[in-house]
């Protein structure tokens, strides 16, 4: 994570505080990712001990031990469960407890607000990594997960909304849109039952990575290695099948159901049945996640595929390269790699430009006629009607830098991504393209000539400045 030098507001606090929650920067802090090492680290010695007071316990109760020695067995078999079993209920908290506030975070009684809020957050995970600087490998992965579960729930909503996947557990769900009239009833079962399954399996799509085993690959047995390197094909292909059996396993065993709290034998029956289903339905898609085979599990795997390259941990990551995220989506539906349906919601999501990305385009005036300079924007909106025409906030106006304002639609024709967009610039002179450039940027010197009309512009230190990141509110 890059440090400010200055203080968040609010809503950043918040999300940054989340991060940590899942994917904190330092160890020893209670995490889901701690959890997940906890449990693959050190509950097998429990399980052992557990086992061996058991193995015990039979010993003694065949050959008709001293009731002393059989009831101190029980009673030490009894705690060591109670701990495994309390160990699991506290992930299953704390994993709940991070759902409800990301929910918090970006979903309202609207349609409109849930969408505002979604867009909010993504941008602001984007707006907190300043590029390929630093160790930014290490902060991409942390901030991966949470980037991920908000964009497969939008995704979960397109698919109910258009009946997009046949599954029986899903269908049972169509009405869940109808959280956004008021129905307090679907409000609580989309959060139950389709949000917080769907956010815990994006967040522990790769928890199996956590695992002694494909830790051994990853940094080496002497933690000397580089975890982002490229792997070569057998470790490779060890490691997915590590991934696979060990996130399961942390789904079926690491977890599990929540306990039940009351004293009503039908009302726990009922719990129990319910969450059963609900385990049932995380189990799947995260199955078909890595199986591919009916798919559910493109729910989390096309997000997976796209952050891969907007949040890519690679060494040739580059901020120009992500508006490229789409285009993987788009190929990999044309070969029959994803659903072609759901690939083409997903990109009317997102469009061609990520939440957060600095765009830069060419104003014009009153009468629609480009002005000879260019201004800076940030992509702030989800759902753009054309995917390659970003929702944005500008923050420059006259190339002076201002923290407020109204989103406008960049269209294709002045935005400076496009290549012939940038060749209108170039015919309006050396002289006046430095003047733009010095004003815009403090460390510019001529002789960044071929850089003088830029594709994209690096937004995450305007962003580090408390007054500028209100990127969502309302103009003033």
């Amino acid at each position: 994570m890059s440090t400010f030098e200055h203080p968040d507001n609010h809503y950043t606090q918040q999300v940054k505080q989340l991060i940590e929650q899942v994917y904190p920067k330092d160890s020893g802090l209670g995490s889901v990712y701690e959890d997940a090492r906890h449990y693959f680290t050190l509950t097998p010695d429990l399980q052992a001990h557990i086992a061996e007071l058991q193995e015990k316990l039979d010993v003694a109760e065949k050959a008709s031990k001293t009731d002393g020695l059989v009831a101190q067995l029980k009673k030490k078999l009894k705690l060591a469960k109670a701990k495994l079993d309390n160990e699991r209920l506290e992930r299953i908290d704390r994993l709940e407890s991070i759902a409800l506030k990301l929910i918090a975070l970006t979903e309202d009684e609207s349609y409109e607000e849930t969408q505002l809020l979604s867009s909010k957050f993504l941008g602001t995970v984007m707006l907190l990594t300043r590029g390929p600087e630093g160790n930014f490998a290490k902060v991409h992965q942390r901030l991966k997960p949470l980037y991920k579960a908000v964009l497969a729930l939008r995704l979960t909503d397109k698919i109910i909304e258009g009946s997009l996947i046949q599954d029986p557990y899903l269908a049972e769900m169509k009405d869940a849109m109808l959280r956004f009239k008021g129905n307090r009833h679907w409000q609580e079962r989309w959060q139950t039952e389709i949000a917080i399954p769907i956010i815990s399996c994006a967040v522990l799509q790769d928890i199996g990575l956590q695992s002694t085993e494909a830790r051994e690959i990853l940094v080496g047995p002497e933690n000397d290695l580089d975890e982002f390197r490229v792997l070569e094909n057998e470790p490779r292909k060890a490691l997915l099948k590590i991934n696979y059996s060990r996130t399961m396993d942390y789904l079926k065993n690491g977890l599990g159901i929540p306990g039940y709290v009351g004293n009503d034998r039908e009302e726990r029956a009922r719990f129990i049945h319910r969450h059963k289903a609900i385990n049932h339905f995380t189990q799947n898609v995260m199955k078909d996640a890595f199986i591919s085979k009916t798919g559910l599990g493109e729910i989390i795997k096309i997000p997976q595929i796209y952050v891969s390259i907007v949040l890519s941990t690679k060494p040739d990551y580059s901020r120009k390269t992500l508006p490229k995220g789409y285009m993987l989506i788009e190929q990999l539906a044309k070969k029959g790699a994803l659903n072609d349906k759901l690939a083409e919601a997903f990109i009317k999501i997102v469009g061609y430009f990520p939440l957060g990305f600095g765009i830069t385009y060419i104003p014009q005036n009153e009468k629609g006629i480009d002005r000879e300079q260019y201004e800076c924007a940030i992509v702030t909106r989800l759902n753009p009607k054309s995917p390659a025409e970003p929702v944005c906030r500008p923050v420059t106006r006259n190339l002076t830098y201002i923290s407020f304002g109204n989103d406008e639609v960049i269209k294709k024709s002045t935005n400076l991504f496009f290549p012939a967009n940038r060749k209108k610039l170039m015919r309006i002179g050396r002289e006046r393209l430095i003047e733009i450039m010095s004003q815009l940027s403090d460390n510019f010197t001529p002789d960044a000539i071929d850089d003088l009309v830029p594709s994209f512009w690096e937004p995450s230190d305007y962003f580090s400045f408390k007054k500028n990141q209100n990127l969502w509110n309302k103009a003033r």
